[in-house]
């Protein structure tokens, strides 16, 4: 055995929730990051002090990211060490930085951002197209990224949705909304393809230009183009469109339970934060001070 196929039946052994593809490829992208920092240093003969120098590395990521390739590095040496592929775990004297609840509101975009990265992508049929389906369907960008044609259906009642595979490859129905569908359709007649349903046309549902699947650095690279462009203070990643969405949601009074179904939270805990977030300041205990004149 060497350190790759000790990788390989880290990310794939037995779990009581198994890891979906997305996840494995990500921990495996994340583990080979690490195995280039230490260049080439058999996972045997690391030492504390390259851990931390590791450790510190990272420190250009946001806390979260830090938090998950730390946690994903100590647990590789945790199992090689309980397989007795190494004598001595030096990761266990590393300690993953904590990181803080971050508000939602200061991840989703404000009305006015909104509309501004809606007009600045205009002019581009795939970025409107990007940019309207990840702010009304809150979805993930791999899930966009992997989604298919075939993917969407039509309901009893003449609804179009969204088959989405998320995390654990669990499935969810997701609402494209009239006005999303129309410009679905009209991207497809753009690209020259079929604009009607067809659950054997396997052709992704976003189309580059090269008539390829989108990659998700591509549409976050797209989104940081548009941010500039729509003159905004921030760089906008799609996960903000999805927290966006979100947050829109809620602000229009959508159930909490839909809302939940939607975003696929597993706890309706998460979903709870953003209508935490959004009624923080119209609740707050100081709007009851009212025995004094100011």
């Amino acid at each position: 055995m060497n350190d790759e196929h000790l990788i390989t039946l880290f990310l794939n052994r037995p779990r009581p929730k198994a890891w979906s593809k997305m996840t494995r490829k990500a921990y495996h992208r994340d583990l080979q990051a690490f195995l280039t920092f230490i260049d080439g240093t058999p996972l045997a003969n690391v030492t504390y002090v390259q851990l931390v120098s590791y450790f510190q590395s990272l420190e250009h990521y946001a806390p979260a990211t830090q938090q998950r390739m730390i946690i994903l590095m100590k647990s590789l040496f945790l199992f090689a060490h309980r397989l007795g592929y190494i004598q001595r775990n030096p990761a266990i004297l590393i300690a993953a930085p904590r990181v803080p609840n971050r508000a939602t509101h200061k991840r989703s975009l404000m009305v006015n951002e909104a509309q501004k990265l809606l007009n600045a992508s205009k002019g581009n049929e795939r970025a409107y197209l990007i940019v309207v389906l990840l702010m009304t369907t809150g979805v993930r960008v791999e899930e966009l990224c992997q989604a298919n044609w075939c993917d969407l259906y039509e309901d009893m009642r003449g609804n179009i949705g969204w088959m989405v595979r998320g995390k654990g490859d669990k499935d969810r129905p997701v609402l494209i909304r009239p006005d999303v569908w129309e410009i679905l359709q009209n991207f497809r007649r753009i690209c020259g393809k079929n604009p009607n349903l067809d659950p054997g046309d396997r052709t992704p549902l976003v189309i580059t230009r090269r008539f390829t699947r989108y990659r998700q650095n591509g549409v976050r690279d797209m989104m940081y183009r548009l941010s500039r462009s729509a003159g905004l203070s921030r760089m906008i990643s799609p996960h903000v469109l999805r927290h966006t969405c979100a947050t829109f949601a809620l602000e229009a009074d959508a159930p909490l339970l839909q809302v939940q179904r939607q975003m696929g939270h597993e706890s309706l805990r998460t979903t709870e934060r953003y209508l935490h977030d959004i009624r923080e300041l119209s609740e707050s205990a100081g709007g009851y001070i009212n025995q004094v004149s100011i």
